[in-house]
């Protein structure tokens, strides 16, 4: 998220609506959004109910779990966030397949976003109060194999060191309207570990303006048909605006800048909650 997300926002907030609800409480409403003059405590559990408000499932059907505690609690001085928080949804592995950021708008009262990024290898369903709001329908990241490093470590501790050199090889620029861009900073310890049948060790990272995530780096040492282990990445992004990323100062990934309306077959998508 960045600065331009505040007019982004504003076009949403014209978009505001609610649905049926398939809990057992009832759905959260504007009325009922905390404010930056409450506690931080309480626009946390704002946060934190409103994500799971959405019925997951993956390509399959099977249920999709939503990680109640944030993986990070950011703000951004530049877009005027005071308030935000990323959450992840995961599979029975651990691996995050889908990330929101969940934050207050700017120069709003109690309007708030949120704004959805698919990490997984196959579509998936968000369902809220019983119609789906977002259903992307291709994989949101797509691995390749990582040259220039030695094969993954026997040890977890030796693994993150060689993942955290794979990360800084990167140069990421976040370009603003076409207009500014700004180099996002690498948060060098990973936001999840994880592992599985097919992936020995597995983390993701991210690059970020101040706190707040931008760019997605998951990094995987993969098990190979030869018996050996080799290292594989995959990128994504967390805004709507373009980024473009170096790696070993060569020309390596771009997302172009997706504006508003998303549709809800995109791998990203935003709305102003409760969606319509």
């Amino acid at each position: 998220m960045n600065r331009s997300y505040l007019n982004a926002a504003m076009l949403l907030l014209m978009m505001a609506g609610g649905y049926e609800s398939v809990s057992a409480a009832e759905p959260l409403t504007t009325d009922e959004s905390p404010s930056m003059n409450e506690s931080a405590a309480r626009r946390l559990k704002y946060m934190q109910e409103s994500g799971q408000s959405y019925r997951v499932s993956d390509a399959d059907g099977k249920p999709i779990r939503f990680v109640s505690s944030p993986a990070l609690r950011w703000t951004n001085p530049v877009s005027g966030v005071n308030d935000g928080g990323l959450f992840f949804w995961e599979d029975a592995n651990g691996r995050p397949v889908a990330a929101a950021q969940i934050f207050l708008i700017p120069k709003t009262e109690r309007k708030w976003l949120h704004e959805f990024q698919s990490l997984a290898d196959q579509p998936m369903t968000f369902k809220h109060q019983g119609r789906i709001v977002w259903s992307p329908k291709q994989a949101g990241v797509e691995f390749k194999s990582v040259d220039g490093i030695d094969a993954p470590r026997s040890s977890p501790g030796a693994r993150l060191i060689q993942m955290r050199r794979i990360t800084q090889r990167f140069t990421v620029d976040d370009d603003f309207e076409g207009e500014t861009e700004n180099r996002l900073r690498l948060m060098s310890t990973p936001l999840a570990r994880y592992s599985s049948p097919e992936v020995i060790d597995g983390a993701l990272f991210v690059y970020s303006h101040g706190t707040d995530p931008e760019l997605f780096v998951m990094i995987e040492a993969r098990k190979q048909t030869s018996g050996e282990a080799a290292w594989f990445v995959a990128l994504a992004p967390m805004t709507a605006y373009a980024l473009k990323v170096q790696m070993d100062d060569q020309p390596y990934w771009e997302a172009i800048w997706r504006r508003p309306p998303h549709a809800k077959s995109a791998t990203f998508t935003n709305f102003v909650y409760p969606p319509q």
